[in-house]
């Protein structure tokens, strides 16, 4: 799905989002960690130790700092000595020191707020977000007349802290207080580990490509690297903190989560897909690091996870499994255009089914992907979706076709289908449509507002 993550595929996401999705992961450093200050951290039930930082670099270096004219100076000097702080402590904590120093730009939280809501808006094609919509809504994912766009700038605007830029290597906070609370401190060393990698690994444009070009499962597999690396240092750097500034941090972070609307106000899944880059790619660089420690992340940035089941299955990402390569789908109907053809991958189809199952079955179900192709074709009323899909077993592509039955009868209540040997139709008499058909490990699975165009898709794709 990945529909929040493209709005921001220029940047890395705000810090409060950040902060959110690792509201309960500090909750647990805090209380669990070593109050020691040496370079020893325990992250999970992983206990790592933090490379020194080799000799080179700009570390004695000051950053360029452009602040706000509506900022006192005093506040602007007392932030920049503590942004070089936490500089010399994100290059201790990953390990690297930065080639270039970055550009701190100092906002107010106001000023700060504009320039996320209009970098937002300029991102947006609403026309494409409106086919997203109506796909969305034809999986049972948004309530008829929600408005998609105005729910994803208000989430990403809400109580901002800052955030990296990729493209300009430019860090931008805001704050009109002099002392960066412990919870602020953090998220930019978070930042920083963001910065030095992009200074290090140059892969901005590799990763630009991949969005551009519709890669987007693999473009999530990616995003879950370097969020992951972030956040797993990030909580190395929190560990080594006084234990007291640990639970200062702790309580801060339940209290900002608390005060959200937005955020909590969202469908689920939309938490789910922004939390799971921090989350879920957090595991995997921990995973990374416990078996050849931080070199072992730095080498993923060159051996990248070639998809979200890598990030989900870190064993599988270090035994080299890669992905069932078969044709993509060129499905052709008169009068629809192309929305997006791309690869839907493991997280997409656990998101997809979390409505209409327990979360339990959605990832069982989800689980064994082996490779697939989606195509999402549009005219000006109607969206048909369709998805051919390999999974490692027979047993794998059963579950997932039978949890995609159990989410087209219940969730979507569109009956219990027809049945014959060319697989299960399903219709409904405002007009939906949906089939599927499974042989041995694969099968074709399509939906549609209109069951006509529905029909004419799933009459071209076949079974890999």
């Amino acid at each position: 799905m990945d529909y929040a993550h493209r709005l921001m595929r220029d940047k890395s996401n705000p810090f409060r989002l950040a902060a959110v999705a690792l509201t309960l992961v500090f909750v647990v450093a805090a209380c669990d960690s070593s109050t020691s200050t040496e370079t020893t951290a325990v992250v999970g039930d992983t206990t790592s130790t933090t490379a020194t930082a080799p000799p080179t670099g700009v570390s004695d270096e000051p950053p360029t700092v452009i602040a706000s004219a509506d900022l006192d100076q005093q506040v602007v000097d007392q932030l920049t000595a503590q942004i070089v702080e936490l500089i010399n402590a994100t290059e201790e904590v990953r390990g690297l020191r930065f080639l270039t120093k970055p550009t701190v730009t100092i906002l107010t939280p106001e000023e700060l707020a504009d320039r996320v809501r209009a970098d937002l808006e300029e991102e947006i094609d609403s026309d494409e977000l409106a086919v997203d919509t109506r796909l969305l809504q034809l999986l049972g994912k948004l309530a008829p007349g929600a408005d998609l766009e105005e729910m994803l700038i208000d989430l990403y605007s809400e109580q901002v802290a800052g955030f990296y830029d990729l493209d300009t290597g430019e860090m931008v906070i805001g704050g009109d207080a002099a002392d960066l609370t412990p919870l602020n401190s953090s998220v930019v060393v978070h930042e920083l580990v963001h910065a030095l990698t992009d200074q290090h690994f140059l892969f901005n444009d590799d990763y630009q490509a991949m969005w551009d070009e519709e890669r987007y499962d693999e473009a999530a597999a990616f995003l879950s690297l370097m969020e992951g690396d972030a956040t797993y240092f990030q909580l190395v750097y929190i560990q080594e903190l006084p234990l007291a500034e640990q639970m200062s941090l702790a309580t801060e972070a339940l209290e900002q989560m608390n005060a959200t609307s937005v955020i909590n106000s969202v469908p689920a899944w939309i938490r789910e897909d922004l939390a799971f880059p921090y989350d879920t790619g957090q595991l995997f660089v921990e995973s990374l690091v416990s078996s050849g420690g931080i070199a072992a992340v730095d080498a993923a940035y060159s051996a990248r996870p070639p998809s979200t089941e890598s990030v989900m299955h870190p064993m599988r990402f270090a035994s080299g499994e890669g992905i069932v390569e078969f044709a993509p789908l060129a499905i052709e109907l008169d009068g629809y255009e192309t929305h997006e053809l791309s690869t839907y991958g493991e997280w997409g189809f656990r998101l997809l089914l979390g409505d209409g199952n327990t979360a339990a079955l959605a990832a069982q179900a989800a689980n064994g992907w082996g490779g697939d192709s989606y195509q999402v074709l549009f005219d000006n009323d109607d969206v048909v979706f369709v998805v051919t899909y390999k999974g490692d077993t027979e047993d794998d592509a059963f579950e997932l076709a039978d949890a995609l039955i159990t989410m087209v009868t219940e969730t979507l209540e569109m009956g219990d289908g027809v049945g014959d040997t060319g697989g299960i139709t399903f219709s409904t008499e405002d007009g939906r449509y949906a089939y599927l058909d499974r042989i041995g490990d694969g099968f074709v699975f399509a939906i549609s507002t209109d069951a006509e165009a529905g029909a004419a898709a799933v009459a071209q794709a076949r079974i890999p």
